[in-house]
């Protein structure tokens, strides 16, 4: 069937190709500029971002908020501008035969009105123009959250928390689903890492260099492959470069966080010229161990109690450079890009002690490095069959070791290792169809394969080669100009090939020959229906697939790095999820609120979960299935009671079920809340901000009792504007009342607590 199937891919592949070349030739060789303003009352707004929304282009204003877009093809294009502590607006153009011109005129807010959403739909849309529940953080509002890593900077967004275990290592949980059921992309893409595989290994990111994060809630299915059940994060970092009208652009960032005496750094620069631009970028990040709230604390294994101010083995040490070219013309654009990233850091536990006999030490440390190639490309229609073509591929090759710290009666580190090398492809060819009436659609070609090879004194799993290839379509229907219907289909096809290793450490794994095969039909269909011109009400449908990985059907081995023994379940079958997602959504001049319940019912999910038992002095984690059931909702409330000031609130909550057994599921998120306050005009912006969560005693295989808690941040910043440069300068203080806290999903939490008070330090230039 494998080629049967590739044959046909092969075939609507080569159409496509000739399609693409037909397109180009098709496009006229002259194109036209787009300029335009964008002020408040008369004073011009710098730094304003400007998006050319169905080209998927982005300019920032200059000294006198002006700006351009040129190499723009004939026809009508909308325009959506963001700035803070403005309100959104948005502008429709059409480009004939002459320069077109566009002025905004933003009202000072508070409150953020609109933001166009990428990552949900073959098309940017506006959050309310969405079927699904999205959210989405700025580069500004990113760098300025609370904690250290990217996971930890979108906590706050509802229906969103962390699964931590140590700064580094932390990942995202989406509506009580992490790991597998939830996709962490680099642009859209896969990264080709190893951050799903178990809590101890980090996803290879620099949060300092993220220029935005947008999340979708729930089943995305349709655009980004199989392994999507409960959601994405997609994390934006502009590999390849924008061709701006301005000769050098791009940003500086700076951060200080004494919680782990972290120093960080990231420059990204586009040298722009005519039709091309040159893009370089490099960061790091060097931090020490986290603080924690001085005091004594009892490892439950062996009941032996340690004084600690710091969590043990929690530092990182990390660096990326990158290079990027684009050439941007009347047919559209094609650029690549290239990163490479590199990461030492450490897994808290048990720290080295005087008593390593009765309580061996437990941290360890892992070392990343990831080498990704990204090409991009997009030609403008011309044809009566396509209005816009897509080629979006990265190229991964990434290794990790693992090096546990476990000491031999002289106190000396055993050298003992673990090394994986996995390199992997993932392409996504897209067609946007010429709209037909109110008819608009994408047709889509997606591939993923992932070369895996483990070794080591403890490889954890076999070597295998998994493949993954779909074609989809995905189409929206405008019934009224108020009420829209969004509809996708998607055929996938997976398979996993283990390989036999006469070298590897493991008996099991140097004969282990064996293949696992899953086809699956997704689809989703939703509608958005503006009830007023003021609120949007939405419901979806979506049945999402996923198939087990390697490690969850043939795991089989000691994990140090995360303190267990794995052992996968070879009979374990995919997933399959039905979702339901509704939202209502208000927008008004002083207020806005969102309201999103869900229900997500899952078959066959996979779970891993501690069997009570020890292999060679480690807990046994095992994979296993079951029916699951997750219903909950988001709500988010925005006010502003007087200039300047607004007051938002914010609450999620999850009550996650194992259906066949009538049993919580485990390590599942408790009720939440937020409460900010924030007063924010064109200079100054102050916050202080409540975190809460509920005690957690709906209790899943392996949970234990957590405590409910409070914790107070403050912060506050200035944006200075100097010869068309921004500077945005803020200063926070997090967990100001120094509590010590545990987090339900932290891995750690039975021995240690939270981060302590930090005091941090940002600066942003953008030029």
């Amino acid at each position: 069937m494998l080629r049967d199937l590739t044959k046909l891919l092969h075939r609507i592949g080569t159409a496509a190709v000739a399609g693409m070349l037909l397109t180009l030739l098709a496009v006229h060789s002259s194109a036209q500029v787009i300029t335009g303003t964008v002020q408040s009352g008369r004073d011009g707004i710098v730094g304003a971002t400007v998006r050319l929304v169905d080209l998927g282009r982005i300019t920032h204003t200059g000294a006198s908020g002006e700006f351009a877009f040129y190499d723009v093809p004939g026809g009508t294009h909308q325009l959506f501008v963001t700035a803070a502590g403005f309100a959104s607006a948005s502008h429709t153009v059409v480009v004939g035969t002459a320069t077109a011109k566009a002025a905004f005129d933003l009202t000072p807010s508070a409150i953020p009105l609109k933001e166009i959403i990428v990552s949900a739909s073959p098309t940017p849309h506006t959050a309310d123009e969405l079927s699904q529940s999205t959210a989405s953080k700025s580069q500004v509002e990113f760098l300025n959250s609370p904690g250290a890593s990217f996971a930890e900077k979108i906590s706050d967004i509802p229906g969103v928390t962390t699964r931590g275990n140590g700064s580094a290592p932390s990942r995202p949980m989406l509506r009580g689903l992490n790991e597998n059921e939830v996709l962490v992309l680099e642009n859209g893409l896969r990264m080709g890492d190893l951050a799903t595989f178990d809590p101890a290994h980090a996803t290879p990111l620099q949060a300092i260099g993220v220029a935005r994060v947008e999340v979708v809630r729930g089943p995305a299915t349709i655009l980004y492959g199989p392994s999507t059940i409960g959601g994405l994060v997609n994390v934006i970092t502009n590999m390849v470069p924008e061709v701006s009208d301005r000769p050098v652009s791009g940003t500086v960032a700076l951060e200080e966080n004494s919680v782990s005496d972290q120093s960080a750094g990231y420059f990204n620069t586009v040298f722009s010229g005519g039709h091309h631009a040159f893009r370089m970028s490099a960061g790091g990040v060097h931090s020490q161990d986290v603080r924690i709230p001085s005091g004594t604390y009892t490892d439950p294994g062996s009941g032996l109690s340690f004084k600690l101010d710091r969590l043990p083995q929690t530092f990182d040490h990390s660096g990326e450079g990158g290079a990027g070219y684009a050439y941007q013309s009347a047919f559209g654009m094609v650029g690549v890009g290239a990163k490479h990233y590199d990461m030492n850091y450490g897994i808290p536990g048990v720290p080295p002690n005087a008593d390593f006999l009765t309580a061996p030490p437990t941290t360890s440390r892992i070392a990343q490095q990831r080498n990704t190639v990204e090409v991009r490309t997009l030609l403008n229609g011309g044809s009566s069959l396509a209005s816009q073509w897509r080629l979006n591929a990265s190229y991964n090759d990434y290794t990790h070791s693992e090096y546990p710290t476990a000491q031999d009666s002289s106190g000396v580190s055993s050298p003992q290792a673990n090394h994986f090398h996995k390199r992997g492809l993932n392409a996504v060819l897209q067609m946007q169809q010429q709209s037909v009436g109110n008819l608009d659609g994408t047709l889509g070609l997606w591939t993923n394969i992932e070369d895996l090879a483990i070794g080591g004194d403890q490889p954890l799993g076999p070597n295998s080669l998994t493949t993954g290839i779909a074609a989809y379509a995905y189409e929206e229907y405008r019934v009224t100009p108020a009420t829209r219907l969004q509809a996708g289909l998607r055929f996938d096809y997976d398979k996993i090939q283990t390989r036999p290793d006469a070298t590897s450490s493991d008996s099991a794994f140097q004969t282990l020959d064996t293949s696992r095969q899953s086809n699956a039909v997704t689809a989703s269909l939703g509608a958005v229906r503006q009830l007023t011109s003021n609120i949007t009400a939405s419901v979806s449908v979506a049945r999402s697939f996923r198939a087990p990985t390697v490690q969850e059907l043939f795991a089989n081995g000691l994990d140090a790095a995360s303190g267990t023994y794995s052992i996968g379940t070879t009979g374990l079958g995919p997933e399959t999820g039905l979702g339901v997602d509704a939202s209502l959504k208000g927008s008004f001049d002083k207020a806005t609120f969102e309201l999103s319940p869900y229900v997500n019912t899952i078959s066959h999910y996979i779970y891993g979960f501690l069997r009570g038992d020890t292999i060679q002095g480690f807990p046994v984690r095992q994979f296993a299935g079951t029916s699951a059931r997750l219903i909950g909702g988001e709500v988010s409330i925005a006010v502003q009671p007087a200039e300047h000031f607004a007051v938002r609130a914010t609450s999620d909550y999850v009550h996650a079920e194992d259906t066949d057994r009538g049993v919580p599921l485990p390590f599942i998120p408790p009720l939440r809340g937020t409460l900010r306050g924030t007063y924010q005009d064109r200079t100054f912006t102050h916050t202080v901000e409540w975190r809460m969560a509920a005690s957690q005693t709906r209790l899943g295989d392996g949970d234990t009792p957590t405590d409910g808690y409070t914790v107070v941040n403050l912060g506050s910043g200035i944006r200075l504007v100097r010869d068309g440069l921004v500077h945005n300068i803020s200063v926070h203080c997090d967990n100001l009342f120094n509590r010590a806290y545990r987090d339900n999903l932290s891995v750690i939490k039975n021995f240690l607590p939270q981060p302590a008070r930090a005091f941090r330090l940002n600066y942003e230039l953008a030029y």
